[in-house]
């Protein structure tokens, strides 16, 4: 046999040695590029996984666990089975379960709560006769502050949560960023397209922007930003293109170096991004985009 014909013999005999170790290292590769690939969406809040609270659900979860210490506090002190009490306290509930964001929880737990804060206060100390107050008083009070203390630390949190999710206005340092189609371009890759924008909001994102707006839309967990035709479409309503204007809050070195590679890729297809850095900007809060102008 001729050394030619036991080399192609040698390399016959390894093909199914090596399709054997080649399969599984593929399968795993694909395997870990598919978690990394949802790992980063989860990162960058485009979902939850089941069971998992959003910013709203951890929201109305802690507004209901105030209405639940009213209810103790209201039983502990003895008036839980008045008609007042039971009045404010379901409306309260309604009010939580009504919600529809962290702002409206919000305004839940300054409205309703405090009523209810003082309606209970106010029913224990009619319940009482004039001995039974002078004894109790300083008790209720220091309950009723404690209770007004943990309501009024709630409430700025959710205050923090309403505006990292988008439901409140969000201001602070950040920089204006304008994308622009090329110059006399026609052809597909010469104009910013929805997949551009997609882009460059993650980058923000994932440079630390604590919020973002798209041609005056703010950007949400549930944002979509999508093109019909010629039309750029954020969360289902027309913006303004050719320059689509993108505004984050956040530190301006950080954000404007998220996007220096992309903007690179965009300038060799004749596109070009020209980021403005502002020492103040206050960004919209989300309003499903029926009642805002776009900018």
């Amino acid at each position: 046999m001729k050394a030619g014909d036991r080399d192609r013999l040698s390399t016959r005999e390894q093909a199914p040695f090596l399709k054997a170790i080649l399969k599984p290292l593929f399968i795993c590769a694909v395997i870990l590029l598919l978690l990394d690939t949802i790992m980063l969406a989860r990162t960058l809040s485009f979902f939850h996984f089941p069971g998992e609270l959003d910013e709203f659900g951890m929201a109305q979860r802690g507004g209901f666990g105030v209405a639940a210490q009213l209810k103790n506090f209201a039983k502990q002190v003895g008036v839980f089975h008045l008609p007042e009490v039971q009045e404010v306290l379901e409306r309260l509930d309604e009010a939580l379960g009504l919600a529809a964001s962290p702002a409206d929880v919000a305004c839940a737990l300054s409205v309703e709560a405090r009523e209810a804060q003082e309606v209970i206060a106010l029913a224990r100390e009619d319940a009482k006769g004039p001995l039974g107050k002078i004894g109790e008083r300083a008790e209720i009070e220091e309950q009723v502050q404690k209770l007004q203390e943990e309501v009024r630390v709630f409430r700025e949190e959710l205050d923090r949560l309403s505006q990292a999710a988008g439901f409140s206005e969000l201001s602070g340092p950040g920089i204006v960023v304008r994308a622009f189609d090329a110059e006399d371009g026609f052809r597909s890759r010469e104009i910013i397209h929805d997949k551009d924008v997609r882009d460059i909001v993650n980058l923000l994102f994932w440079s630390g922007a604590k919020g973002v707006e798209v041609g005056g839309r703010r950007i949400i967990a549930q944002s979509s930003i999508r093109c019909a035709g010629p039309i750029l479409l954020v969360n289902q309503r027309p913006v303004a293109v050719n320059p689509v204007v993108i505004r984050a809050v956040g530190d301006h070195d950080e954000l404007t170096d998220g996007l220096f590679e992309f903007s690179e890729k965009l300038y060799a297809d004749g596109k070009r991004l020209e980021i403005e850095t502002l020492e103040m900007i206050t960004l919209s809060a989300y309003t499903k985009g029926y009642d805002l102008q776009p900018r």
